[in-house]
């Protein structure tokens, strides 16, 4: 990923001042339409710098070729897509109307369904080394095996208006999850980090530091550590499983065979206008961090930032998007926060991709304001 220009006197200067904030310019925002008026794009996902995204409110998958175009495939008997993952050649996705799970062959068009038996709907993603599929569900997570078997796991929440939100896969193949609610922080708030090992059923069960934190945001890292967002307490949390104090209990899960839907179809191919480019001035700060057992945590400067959806990057560094309207970048080694505003406000709720070349891929939702519009972005900074 390419890093923000900041020189050494402006840090320098900044920390012995008590880090007020330093300016880095550079940065540009590109904010392109979606092919569907107020579609609601939600999961994104990038390879060989080609953009997929789900417009959940028009029922389809899209393509973004360059700037000025956009393919899309519209999804069977209503379906609506939330999560979009790509891998072995397909382009993998959640529909929480048809409650299932699919993929899409870019190739010829094939869209084929899958419906889990629990019946819930899935909605985050995230692929196995091993060709299985796992899915967030309102309660629990599943799994599709790459033979098409489902095994689904189900838990008892803190409160009954909690839902499992994001997973991410660690190296060694057991799941991360995390608990969160909409009820703010402290008592009403979540605090639940769990870890699946689906050969075991083993449940491991870590408290994020700071009570009430409101896990939402969870990225298993290739060293073992894992990276949590604490929602609603404006924090990134490192996890060390290894030293964090965490409960095991065996929670065995249901099985069961798929039913399907399959079909090809032609997409449709949109001309878009121009996208708008915006140089953006970003802020950088050094943050306050807290150490506990097992966990380090960075607290982000801007207030009620409402962090969720993060990435890290091959220089250890992770990128995040702030509900509040702008992105980010922690690089812990210097401890400093990089934040970029984005141009359009209102525009959240976010999601995010990385793409090969240091860019920042996201959607722009524009759910919470009406006349917002439904937009993708990207984000490039300087080296």
């Amino acid at each position: 990923m390419r890093r923000t220009a900041i020189t050494s006197a402006l840090l320098i200067a900044g920390l012995t001042a008590g880090m007020t904030q330093v300016r880095a310019d550079g940065a540009t925002i590109k904010e392109s339409p979606t092919p569907s008026p107020n579609s609601s794009p939600q999961g994104i996902d990038v390879s060989h710098g080609l953009a997929w995204y789900a417009e959940t409110n028009a029922g389809k998958i899209a393509l973004q070729i360059g700037g000025r175009l956009a393919a899309e495939y519209a999804l069977p008997n209503g379906g609506a897509p939330n999560l979009v993952k790509i891998g072995n050649g397909v382009i993998w996705f959640s529909d929480g109307v048809n409650k299932a799970i699919g993929t899409l062959n870019p190739t010829n068009g094939a869209i084929t369904e899958y419906k889990a038996p629990s019946g819930a709907a899935p909605f985050f993603l995230a692929l196995g080394r091993d060709g299985s599929v796992w899915f967030s569900e309102p309660a629990g997570v599943g799994r599709m095996a790459a033979n098409g078997s489902f095994s689904e796991w189900t838990f008892s929440l803190e409160h009954a208006d909690d839902n499992i939100e994001e997973i991410s896969l660690d190296p060694s193949g057991n799941l991360w999850f995390a608990e969160r609610n909409f009820d703010g922080s402290g008592a009403a708030g979540t605090n639940t980090v769990r870890r699946l090992n689906p050969t075991t059923n083993v449940v491991s069960t870590f408290l994020v530091p700071t009570f009430g934190g409101n896990p939402a945001g969870v990225f298993a890292n290739p060293n073992g550590t894992v990276w949590v967002s604490e929602y609603f307490v404006n924090k990134l949390a490192l996890l060390n499983p290894a030293a964090a104090p965490h409960t095991d209990a065996v929670v065995a899960p249901s099985t069961g065979a798929n039913s399907s839907l399959a079909g090809t179809f032609r997409p449709s191919f949109q001309q878009l206008r121009a996208p708008t480019q915006t140089h953006v001035h970003a802020t950088t700060s050094h943050v306050v961090v807290t150490v506990s057992p097992g966990w380090t945590e960075y607290t982000i400067p801007t207030a009620n930032a409402n962090a969720e959806d993060m990435r890290a990057d091959s220089h250890g560094n992770l990128w995040f998007e702030e509900d509040l309207g702008q992105l980010g970048v922690l690089r812990p080694s210097a401890q400093i926060i990089t934040e970029y505003p984005i141009p359009t406000a209102n525009s959240g709720y976010y999601n995010i991709a990385l793409g090969e070349e240091g860019q920042l891929y996201f959607t722009e939702a524009a759910l919470f304001t009406a006349g917002v519009p439904s937009q993708v972005g990207v984000l490039n900074t300087d080296s």
